[in-house]
């Protein structure tokens, strides 16, 4: 899944994942497969700042969560790595998972005064938006809580996540929970990818017991890695000077390592 027409999805899904951090978007300077969107949603988190837009068209609909933006994010979220039982799921039976990212999920919106979660999902009915093509993106924390709402709209929604999800793609993601969730999670693993840039620190993390799903791509200056883990991944980066972990977190670094490997292509093909 990285040919040209998948990178240049996978750059539309990074550019809304940056501008997730912002407030307001023009949504409509910005497409999912070449489409640009007709309208948007924001919904709020903690302490009333927005952690969630949806973004959609007449053909599809993206949900897109905001990384960490703040100390605070961490200090609510990011720290918080007792695994606890996955919510919102009667059918997953111990499944366990990192107590900060499902409890950003459960903070209430302060425009529908709702549960978070279930601000999302009423957002999604109402506008009929889960009869669209879907896909669900974000970076850093942004990327768990996408990896996270995947299962519970499965499990809300199991009809419509079976005709329409189309994909789930991260940026810098860190695990979200033990086996139990790996195996829980099932089939979206077939459904969703987690990018890499380099030497990025976070996808270590956190660091025992919980186990990342989907597949992975590496995105190195010299090209793409499907086959690296994250041994690999650590022994190269041990190399490299250790701002490199912090740096090639950064959401601007993704684009700009996309941007570069789709010129690449582009005049390999031109050649």
């Amino acid at each position: 899944m990285h040919n040209m027409e998948s990178l240049k999805i996978f750059l539309e899904l990074a550019r809304l994942s940056k501008a997730a951090y912002a407030s307001p978007i023009a949504h409509k300077y910005h497409s999912y497969k070449g489409k640009p969107f007709d309208d948007q949603r924001i919904i709020h988190g903690s302490i009333g700042r927005g952690f969630c837009r949806i973004f959609w068209n007449i053909e599809s609909v993206v949900i897109c969560f905001r990384g960490t933006r703040e100390s605070v994010d961490w200090q609510i979220s990011n720290l918080k790595a007792f695994p606890v039982k996955l919510r919102d799921c009667p059918e997953a039976s111990n499944t366990l998972v990192h107590r900060g990212f499902q409890k950003t999920l459960n903070y209430d919106d302060k425009t529908t005064k709702l549960r978070s979660l279930d601000a999302i999902l009423r957002c999604l009915e109402e506008n009929s938006l889960l009869d669209k093509k879907i896909a669900i993106t974000g970076h850093s924390l942004g990327g768990a809580l996408a990896i996270l709402f995947a299962v519970k709209l499965r499990s809300s929604h199991p009809d419509k996540v079976r005709e329409n999800l189309e994909s789930i793609i991260t940026f810098g993601s860190p695990a979200v929970g033990l086996s139990t969730f790996k195996k829980f999670y099932g089939k979206l693993g077939e459904k969703t990818v987690r990018l890499i840039n380099s030497s990025d620190a976070v996808p270590f993390t956190p660091p025992l017991f919980y186990q990342h799903v989907g597949s992975e791509i590496w995105l190195q200056n010299e090209g793409i890695s499907t086959s690296g883990g994250w041994l690999v991944r650590l022994v190269k980066a041990l190399k490299g000077p250790a701002s490199n972990f912090s740096s090639d977190h950064s959401i601007v670094q993704y684009i700009l390592k996309l941007k570069a490997l789709i010129n690449s292509q582009t005049n390999s093909l031109e050649r």
